[in-house]
């Protein structure tokens, strides 16, 4: 009875760190997609700044035309 004991105490101990270490790989996966992501987002004050930008472009070219 005590070896069935620790047997079963042995299981849950494997199915318990196998789900543990998905969880975590999961979490870390995620983890690292997001700051692949955070890396190549644009943010509005960004997207502000080149809208600037794009309008004195547009604004120099307009004038050599002239």
């Amino acid at each position: 009875m005590d070896k069935l004991n620790e047997l079963l105490i042995g299981v849950l101990a494997v199915i318990g760190g196998f789900v543990t270490k998905r969880i975590f790989n999961n979490h870390d996966t995620l983890s690292n997609r997001i700051s692949a992501l955070e890396k190549v987002m644009l943010t509005k004050e960004d997207i502000s700044s080149l809208e600037r930008n794009m309008e004195m472009v547009v604004e120099h070219l307009i004038n050599l035309k002239k």
